[in-house]
């Protein structure tokens, strides 16, 4: 089914994303990673082990790979890594770049790393708690998912994993001022906000969409006049990005 008649024929809420009872399902799996991922992920978790030895708990995979929907030279490499104690993580970057050059089936790694007590704390079970049990898979030591319920979209959810968004537009917009900011920061950014806009509905939706094709989509059966999901859409398909057209966009967001 071509795009078009897909859009035409989900309709308000989609309950993209989750079961039958209404429960969000985790789409990554170990089973779920592409062959072409699976050496630099090795070698990846290697880089984590020896950076942090004892420090480290454990190591969790999302993302793309993660789900199985990872494009060769396009996509990143996201692991989310639980310590005892704060680490620096100062060597393990330097040795993520000399990796990168290696491994040009993604174009970068990134690292969110966290501390198990924080992770654990029911203070935080909308944060790491949803996270870990929902949108991870363990792929080396003790799996903690495993200590939390499963959950329905949940403001509260949405509210942590948007915490940042307004830094991050701040941030994106000094950065661009300054004319400092690469294509894929730009595009980095624009997923973001999208992200984050599709988050302010999710929980209306009764969905939770894990790409941001599926958040566009959605965002489009919401709001199908709105320019600020065309442009979105736009952005993401252009090779380049003027520092004016993303400035303007950023300035434009009025959601938040």
């Amino acid at each position: 089914m071509n795009s078009t008649n897909r859009q035409r024929s989900i309709k308000c809420p989609t309950r993209l994303g989750t079961d039958e009872d209404g429960y969000v399902i985790n789409q990554t799996s170990i089973r779920h990673i592409q062959p072409e991922f699976e050496t630099v992920l090795f070698k990846a978790i290697e880089l984590v082990k020896e950076a942090f030895g004892e420090q480290l708990h454990s190591i969790y995979l999302y993302g793309s790979i993660g789900r199985g929907t990872a494009v060769a030279g396009q996509s990143d490499l996201d692991l989310t890594v639980l310590v005892h104690e704060d680490v620096d993580a100062t060597e393990l970057v330097e040795q993520t770049e000399r990796l990168l050059t290696e491994h040009p089936e993604v174009i970068k790694i990134d690292y969110d790393i966290g501390r198990l007590d924080a992770a654990l704390d029911p203070a935080n079970r909308f944060e790491w708690g949803f996270w870990l049990r929902h949108l991870c898979t363990c792929v080396d030591g003790e799996d903690v998912s495993t200590q939390f319920p499963r959950m329905k979209p949940d403001a509260r959810v949405s509210e942590a994993l948007d915490q940042d968004l307004v830094s991050s537009i701040e941030a994106a917009k000094s950065k661009l001022l300054r004319g400092q900011m690469s294509h894929l920061e730009k595009r980095s950014i624009v997923k973001r906000v999208i992200r984050g806009w599709y988050l302010t509905i999710n929980v209306k939706d009764e969905s939770f969409a894990t790409t941001v094709d599926e958040c566009l989509e959605i965002l489009r059966l919401y709001y199908p006049e709105d320019q600020q999901v065309v442009q979105g859409k736009t952005f993401l398909i252009q090779n380049d990005i003027s520092n004016q057209q993303l400035l303007d966009y950023l300035n434009d967001v009025d959601w938040m």
